[in-house]
């Protein structure tokens, strides 16, 4: 079974002010640490932006970059079209934000090996589902499709399909005990814990 992955940057960053994908981290961007953190792990690996107009910061040569064919209307479209591209490329996708600092390649094999023949397995926290941290194989696309022709926009809805399985604390724990991976910025109050926490500051 082949791996591959997607990350979504064509949010427009509303609580952060700024552009998430272009936050600075380690030697680069956000986004740029993000694609490197992937392509350890998976192939390919392709960017979700919103269109030809977004600014993005230098991306990897590895990475393929598509644009959202109907942007603005919130990420569960934008994963349709992700899911779209890597149609007959690979078998499994592990679909990330671009706000995910604490990403492991590690952590993301554990996740594959869990899927086996599984619509997908997603993170919970708080009771929560995770689905812009998590791994499906590509034969949920149908299901996608058909939310996002419905009108669903939620990417919440993935983690309610059948053949979705949520991993509680307890089986979290057991693959990263910090429960770091999933941990996101949305503010400037999270960028810059994250950055402390990861010796950044």
């Amino acid at each position: 079974m082949i791996l591959g992955s997607m990350v979504l940057a064509g949010g427009r960053s509303d609580r952060m002010g700024r552009s998430k994908p272009a936050l600075p981290w380690g030697d680069g961007s956000l986004l740029l640490h993000t694609v490197q953190t992937l392509i350890e792990c998976s192939h390919p690996v392709v960017v979700v932006a919103r269109d030809d107009h977004q600014d993005l910061p230098p991306l990897h040569t590895e990475c393929e970059l598509i644009y959202d064919a109907r942007p603005g209307e919130g990420p569960l479209q934008a994963i349709d079209a992700g899911l779209a591209f890597l149609e007959r490329k690979c078998d499994a996708v592990f679909v990330a934000g671009c706000d995910l600092p604490f990403l492991d390649a590690v952590v993301i094999g554990r996740f594959f090996d869990l899927l086996g023949e599984q619509m997908g397995v997603v993170p919970t926290h708080d009771g929560e589902p995770q689905p812009l941290c998590a791994i499906y194989n590509l034969r949920v696309h149908s299901a996608v499709h058909e939310l996002v022709q419905a009108g669903q926009r939620r990417a919440q809805a993935l983690a309610e399909l059948p053949g979705i399985k949520l991993l509680g604390p307890a089986e979290l724990r057991a693959i990263d005990p910090a429960l770091r991976f999933f941990r996101d910025v949305d503010t400037p109050d999270d960028y810059e814990a994250a950055r402390k926490t990861a010796g950044l500051t």
